[in-house]
């Protein structure tokens, strides 16, 4: 008699976003000019359907269509 030991599951999934800003800025990944609408989006997968959403932190918006570009001046 074989005892079966219990699977774990799978490890949790997040981002630490105050992580993940230091290490942009220490790579130099600049999003535009820094306090612009646009450079305050952040991109992300959602990870059950594998499609891109955007994120922006300052106003807590979250949407599936991109903000980038969208401006008057095209």
């Amino acid at each position: 008699q074989a005892q079966k030991e219990p699977e774990e599951p799978p490890a949790p999934i997040y981002l630490n976003l105050q992580e993940l800003q230091e290490e942009a800025a220490g790579a130099g990944w600049a999003a535009e000019e820094p306090g612009s609408p646009v450079s305050d989006w952040e991109t992300h997968t959602d990870t059950s359907s594998g499609h891109l959403f955007y994120y922006n932190p300052v106003t807590g918006e979250t949407t599936w269509d991109c903000p980038f570009g969208q401006g008057a001046d095209g």
